[in-house]
């Protein structure tokens, strides 16, 4: 009898212990058993979940669907497990890729041996001397000495080269055995089955696993195989990322989804959207789904979402295409004679710029803008054939420039989408009309990757900015121009949509001097520095016998001679050398001699510091008291919060 006794109590016992345990046990530690038997986590990484589940170290990104913003929460669920997975893929991919320490064949990359000035240092010659002695071992034959480096290699950076590939690699894509990184193997986490791929290879099986262990639904897994079925993802990490941040929608959709109606009502009281649209809208969209910014453009009054994959990419055919387009989010822009150019243009680099001239007459002015259309090598030749440049930036500048002309509240925006091919989008195109007051119920968050940007002020009217040249003119500013540079440049000044004073006077020659601080590249910078100051100085600065000590090539020691001659007057200086830095102790000494030698005028600071103009006192008078903002940097407008 004792002994049942004492038989049902440790029975009893047992039976608390496992109640207990299972009360005790992380939520969602099922997920970590399931995922180590599907062969994606190891049990390193199945233990490391589990602990992180214990300690509420889990954590999600929940995101705004409206605004795009992320806020870090911590705690189990779906979200958070699968955003472990994707931090696990990028954990392995540190395990597998980084290297054993060795300059050997970093030797041949020229950045490597040389210091900040471009020149080898001793430290770069000694594994230059090695890798030459270790060729010379194989014959010369480059590929031998690789395949030998490799065999040194541990185990663990060779996991990824044995996994055959199930699913296509990006086009261009090449997956190589890793050579060289930090040194050993630690700090390093071995997080995932060495069956997975961490480059691709086993994308359709990490979303098929997914599923299969819960943590997808059906329908999440539908949007994330279309998603792959797209090119939207090159890696299993992104899949995990992917997979996370829908199922983190699935959390948070019933909030989700009355921030979108409440900020729809106020697109549609702005007139942005017709009650129609609006319930058309909702009446469309998927389980789940809170639609994107760009998809509810298509929605709008005054907005076209235009499906550039059918048209023409040669600009001759598709500009005049989204001409078209434009008349119907404008019903009342009515154009004649458009007309395209195309010119090649050489800024100094190995590539040429192939630029667009687009024209057209409308209300009895001719419009035109000047933008970029590709590049081209210097033989003429398309250096990626293969890839189409898009639809331009800047196209529609001149059409904002005839609504400001006719005092019209709107301004034309393209909406842009990323795709597989671009950031901005190749596929489609969003092209919305909206006031300034609708502008700013999108919020300015991350603006720049939805919608282009435009401006509202209304003092750059081409009747204004004809004004505006005429008084520079008499101003002085132009005094060293001849007739027909006055002329391009006021052609130039209403080509466009201009924003600003100082982008109506850099379309003159020799006014204004832009440049980069960062540029102090050979040969002789401050020789050039000078002879641009001289250009800008309508004959008040006229210096002789200008010595660079920069040189040809990138100075060694810590500072150059520089120096010039004004009126037989001897002005030197040191300037210190800042790698690629200009020092601006060579405008001051050059506007220290303007002083000693009293000229009529000055070297201005403008363009936010990385410009300069010639004014005499009274110029610079004028100017700052009717156009402050030339000489001013800017207060950059704060990102408001967004109407929703």
């Amino acid at each position: 009898m004792k002994a049942l006794l004492i038989l049902g109590l440790a029975v009893l016992l047992a039976v608390v212990v496992r109640l207990v345990g299972q009360r005790t046990a992380a939520p969602g530690a099922a997920f970590a058993e399931r995922l180590y038997r599907a062969r994606l986590l190891t049990a390193a990484g199945r233990d490391e979940l589990l602990r992180q589940m214990r300690q509420n170290e889990l954590k999600f990104e929940q995101t705004d669907p409206l605004t795009h913003r992320s806020q870090e929460h911590y705690g189990t669920n779906r979200a958070s497990i699968l955003n472990f997975c994707a931090e696990a893929f990028q954990t392995e991919f540190n395990y597998r890729q980084l290297g054993i320490a060795d300059d050997l064949l970093l030797a041949e990359d020229d950045q490597f041996i040389a210091g900040s000035s471009g020149q080898p240092t001793e430290q770069g010659r000694a594994p230059r001397v090695r890798y030459q002695e270790a060729l010379k071992r194989f014959g010369g034959d480059t590929s031998a000495l690789l395949r030998w480096y490799y065999d040194q290699q541990p185990a663990r950076l060779k996991i990824e080269y044995a996994i055959p590939a199930e699913d296509s690699m990006p086009q261009g894509w090449t997956i190589y055995p890793p050579l060289a990184g930090p040194s050993g193997a630690k700090g390093l986490h071995h997080w995932i089955d060495e069956r997975r791929s961490i480059l691709g290879k086993t994308r359709s099986r990490t979303a098929r696993d997914l599923l299969a262990v819960g943590l997808l639904d059906q329908a999440a897994y539908q949007q994330l195989q279309q998603a792959m079925d797209q090119g939207g993802f090159m890696s299993e990490m992104q899949v995990c990322q992917a997979a996370a941040s829908i199922m983190q929608r699935r959390e948070t959709h019933t909030q989700d989804q009355a921030r979108q109606q409440q900020w729809l009502r106020q697109l549609e009281q702005a007139g942005q959207l017709s009650p129609a649209q609006c319930q058309r809208l909702t009446q469309e969209s998927r389980p789940y789904e809170v639609r994107d910014l760009f998809n509810v453009v298509g929605y709008c009054e005054h907005a076209r979402i235009v499906d550039l994959r059918p048209l023409p990419h040669a600009p001759q055919q598709l500009y005049p295409l989204l001409f078209k387009e434009i008349q119907a989010v404008l019903p009342d822009f009515h154009y004649t004679y458009l007309s395209l150019r195309l010119s090649v243009e050489d800024e100094g680099s190995d590539l040429l710029d192939q630029n667009i001239t687009l024209s057209f007459r409308a209300n009895g002015r001719r419009y035109e803008t000047t933008f970029l259309h590709d590049y081209l090598r210097r033989d003429g030749s398309d250096p990626n054939p293969d890839a189409w440049p898009g639809v331009s930036e800047n196209f529609h500048k001149s059409i904002n420039q005839w609504l400001t002309d006719r005092h019209s509240p709107l301004r034309l925006y393209q909406a842009w989408t990323p795709d597989a091919s671009s950031p901005h989008g190749n596929e489609k195109l969003g092209l919305l009309a909206m006031t300034q007051t609708q502008r700013k119920l999108w919020g300015n968050e991350h603006s720049f990757s939805l919608f282009s940007t435009e401006s509202y002020d209304t003092r750059f009217s081409s009747a204004a900015i004809e004004r505006l040249v005429a008084d520079y003119q008499k101003l002085g500013l132009f005094a060293h121009l001849s007739t027909a540079d006055i002329a391009r440049g006021q052609a130039a000044a209403l080509s466009g949509a201009k924003t600003s004073y100082a982008e109506v006077l850099l379309s003159f020659p020799h006014v204004i001097y832009a440049f980069d601080w960062e540029s102090a590249n050979p040969p002789y910078p401050y020789a050039a520095l000078t002879r641009e100051l001289v250009a800008i100085s309508r004959g008040g600065f006229a210096p002789t016998l200008v010595q660079d000590g920069f040189g040809a090539d990138y100075p060694t020691t810590p500072t150059v001679p520089f120096s010039f001659q004004l009126n037989q007057r001897r002005y030197h200086t040191p300037l210190p050398v800042r790698s690629d830095w200009l020092a601006a102790e060579s405008v001051e000494l050059m506007q220290q001699a303007l002083r000693e030698q009293h000229a009529p005028g000055q070297f201005y600071s403008c363009l936010d510091g990385e410009g300069y103009i010639y004014l005499t006192p009274a110029q610079y008078q004028a100017l700052n008291k009717a156009q402050p903002e030339l000489f001013k940097t800017p207060i950059e407008e704060a990102e408001g919060e967004p109407a929703f």
